[in-house]
């Protein structure tokens, strides 16, 4: 159904709640399913479950092989919880078959639970330094002058503890990643910088996890992606994005998570340095992502938008009336400002093609649009429209001069506002568009230039 509505359902279903009850389980079920052949995690669980099975049925040797197999998963996975869960089954055996006890197999497994035990509270130390810098960043207030000085000393401890060597592989990750944060909050791009670098190294240095938490990786590798671009490195820009390129990540899930990023960072690479080379070949890509995967709305316009810029700077204008449309048509009541947004480019790229009917359809359009939609600083769209119509009526000898009053219209709207023009970085590609023609270049040389 495109809207949910139970009523309609409840015709066709008389055991609506029991159904979608059973639904809901059978997708879970077979979710574990498909999981567990591919994610170490699962196989330890099934272990585990195995291991109680063949102990009850007195299979102890059967049992013990199973929670070894179990415990070198673990190990390899730094899975603290589950090597308690094998350690408490161990000890299990060894009582009841009584192997061992003798040789001090059982203080060996005690021995070994202190040091798991460690592990644990390290990882959940980290944890909640994480998660505390975290909530800073949500609640969107600077920090104060104790919480500084709390959350220093805490990261301090932890950078001594990476000199003597973590206890949980999964602590120093959190390490990295809680002081990435706590530098972004206080705007030092540098150190947020080295501390992504250091998240990626991690990941370097046990693939495995990789494997296991490839959401994870995409996520760390996306900020780490932000942070080279914010510091103007692209060489090792570029080369993240290739190592995403060759990505090839069995779960759908995945490969629609990596398709996403790396479309959203190509766009934003090649718009903000007008690379517009290969502008066809992006938007042939992105087209095939868009028909293979099911993107939410959100993200969805964002990629349409920002493919139908790249397009306009590439001078492409067919084809960004094409990708405009696409997004016109998208009736997702998200991002409105982005629908808003796009029929400005709309209008400049038919104007650029000289077909003055579509523009005049396309100004009707706009302006019905936005009387149905009321935005906030909705004079200032108006405005723009009718500063714009006055370009497209303008005779030859009167353009250049019209052309400076739109751009002079756009630079006193930005500084009544504070700068925050409400139309997605279309106010900034008008002024682009407007510098390429009073000074004959193209669009990506002016873009460049910027």
């Amino acid at each position: 159904m495109d809207t949910y509505d139970e009523a309609v359902l409840k015709k066709d279903f008389k055991h609506l709640a029991v159904d979608k009850s059973y639904l809901y389980d059978a997708i879970l079920r077979s979710m574990r399913d498909y999981h567990s052949k591919k994610s170490r995690a699962a196989q330890i669980k099934e272990k585990l479950i195995d291991a109680k099975y063949l102990y009850e049925r007195e299979l102890y040797d059967l049992c013990e092989l199973a929670l070894q197999e179990a415990k070198e998963m673990a190990t390899d996975l730094g899975d603290h919880l589950s090597l308690l869960e094998i350690n408490k089954q161990l000890r299990k055996v060894v009582k009841t078959t009584k192997k061992g006890i003798a040789e001090g197999k059982l203080t060996d497994l005690q021995e070994e639970t202190r040091s798991i035990s460690s592990g644990l509270l390290e990882e959940f130390r980290t944890l909640d330094v994480y998660d505390n810098i975290l909530a800073k960043t949500f609640i969107g207030e600077g920090l104060k002058e104790e919480e500084k000085v709390r959350f220093e000393d805490q990261l301090e401890y932890f950078d001594k503890r990476k000199e003597k060597g973590f206890d949980s592989i999964a602590a120093e990750h959190r390490y990295y990643q809680a002081l990435g944060i706590y530098h972004s909050l206080l705007q030092n791009n540098e150190a947020y910088f080295k501390a992504s670098e250091q998240v990626m190294n991690w990941w370097d240095r046990h693939p495995i996890y990789k494997d296991e938490e490839f959401y994870n990786y995409i996520i760390d590798v996306s900020n780490f992606l932000a942070a080279c671009f914010r510091r103007e490195r692209f060489d090792l820009f570029n080369e993240l994005l290739q190592r995403l390129e060759d990505e090839n990540p069995s779960s759908i899930h995945h490969q629609k998570v990596l398709f996403q990023r790396l479309a959203q960072f190509k766009l934003v690479y090649s718009i903000n340095l007008g690379i517009v080379d290969n502008a066809i070949r992006v938007a042939q890509s992105i087209e095939e992502g868009l028909s293979k995967f099911t993107i939410n709305p959100s993200t969805e316009k964002v990629l349409l938008m920002n493919m139908a810029i790249l397009l306009f700077i590439a001078e492409e204008q067919s084809e960004c009336l094409k990708w405009s449309n696409l997004l016109i048509r998208n009736k997702s009541q998200v991002r409105l400002d982005i629908n808003r947004g796009i029929y400005f480019i709309k209008l400049i790229a038919a104007y650029e093609i000289d077909d003055f009917d579509l523009v005049e359809n396309t100004y009707r359009s706009a302006n019905r649009f936005l009387s149905k939609t009321q935005p906030q600083h909705i004079n200032y769209y108006i405005q723009f429209l009718t500063q714009f119509k006055k370009v497209v009526d303008s005779p030859l000898s009167e353009l250049k001069e019209q052309l400076k009053q739109l751009k002079s219209y756009i630079e006193l709207m930005r500084s009544e506002i504070s700068g925050r023009v409400p139309l997605g970085g279309v106010d900034e590609m008008t002024m682009c568009w407007i510098d390429s023609r009073l000074e004959r270049k193209s669009i990506a040389e002016i873009v460049k230039g910027n």
